[in-house]
């Protein structure tokens, strides 16, 4: 009888959190509506905003957030919810304000005060760490130990990253990095790697299904968190970033988060995801920097072959081009043949299977 009882106040203590989440999220939408609408509307309504560089480079969050807002409802008005997949849900819509709040103070400082801007992205981030803490169940203390047996440094941190009382640590933390105008890529990379070893380590404990489940989302995160670390790199080794190359990177990480997302929502049934993701986008992507990096290679090593021997004769210069092909090409075949031998090697693994 007492274990009936426990269980039922578990359920509706469940229940209570639940509906407490998607009110707190049908309540940011809401916000995130009226802050858009605001927005489009001092945006049209002056030109020199449609011609600052601020705003061309984050053409790609502009075009995102309705996307970002549609799935958070979407995620809100599904039955049989989870807490995790809730907060993430909740994480949508509120890095949807955290945008338009900084391009609102953007607009005018005076509109928007730097401690919204602070405290909207300190909850935003502390959000987005929990939920992947909880997605598709949440972490335990075993599930980083039997993850990482032998690094007690990240099974320590995910261990202490699970805890309740990091929710108002997180959020202190990022709020330590707006007030002492740190740079927003370290916040951001702190946020991206807890979150990125909080979906691996559900990601490795969870069943096949449930696998399936967040193959895209894990990929996704994995993947954004990869592009936003080449950011700070690219800072710091050339100083001033021009709005052209923020563009491409915006649209590289939206891309990339779309994509997940509709994946995981809408497809994740439909596909075998682990096999197109392998196949597709990793074996596509090796492909492909392996290209790169040999016309790289070749282009830059001849360059500096001929600026050294001074050599401007097209067909010398060509010759050379040939010489280096052909003591090359072998390590290229082999790298190549490598990465096919892998492609069938996965594909027989998941036949057998």
């Amino acid at each position: 009888m007492l274990s009936t009882n426990k269980s039922r106040q578990t359920t509706h203590e469940k229940m209570i959190t639940m509906k407490f989440l998607k009110g707190v999220n049908y309540l940011c939408v809401t916000l995130c509506i009226v802050l858009a609408i605001l927005f489009l509307v001092n945006l049209f309504g002056n030109s020199l905003y449609i011609s600052d560089g601020r705003f061309f480079s984050a053409t790609p969050q502009l075009i995102t957030i309705p996307f970002l807002i549609i799935f958070s409802l979407i995620i809100s008005t599904k039955s049989n919810q989870q807490k995790g997949v809730m907060l993430f849900a909740l994480f949508l819509s509120l890095i949807s304000i955290d945008w338009l709040i900084q391009f609102l103070r953007h607009m005018n400082n005076e509109w928007i005060p730097f401690s919204w801007v602070v405290i909207t992205n300190a909850i935003t981030g502390t959000v987005n760490i929990k939920a992947l803490q909880s997605f598709p169940r949440q972490l335990v203390t075993e599930d980083a130990t039997s993850v990482f047996p032998k690094n007690k440094l990240v099974r320590g941190y995910i261990n202490w990253a699970i805890k309740d009382y990091t929710w108002l640590l997180f959020s202190g933390l990022l709020v330590g990095f707006s007030v002492l105008h740190m740079s927003e890529s370290w916040s951001d990379m702190l946020i991206l790697l807890t979150s990125s070893l909080c979906i691996y380590v559900n990601y490795k404990q969870s069943s096949a299904e449930e696998r399936q489940k967040i193959m895209w989302l894990f990929w996704g995160v994995i993947s954004f968190t990869f592009i936003m670390s080449i950011y700070p790199l690219l800072h710091l080794s050339s100083g001033e970033i021009s709005p052209q190359v923020k563009l491409l990177f915006n649209i590289m990480l939206m891309l990339v988060l779309l994509l997940s997302l509709v994946m995981s929502l809408f497809f994740s049934n439909t596909f075998d995801t682990g096999v197109l993701i392998r196949r597709t986008l990793v074996d596509g992507l090796l492909f492909i920097l392996i290209v790169i990096t040999y016309n790289t290679v070749e282009h830059y090593f001849l360059h500096w072959l001929s600026h050294e021997l001074e050599i401007s004769d097209v067909v010398l210069s060509s010759f050379l081009s040939g010489i280096f092909v052909l003591a090359f090409s072998p390590l290229h075949h082999k790298l190549m043949n490598y990465l096919e031998r892998r492609v069938k090697k996965k594909h027989v693994e998941h036949a057998k299977i």
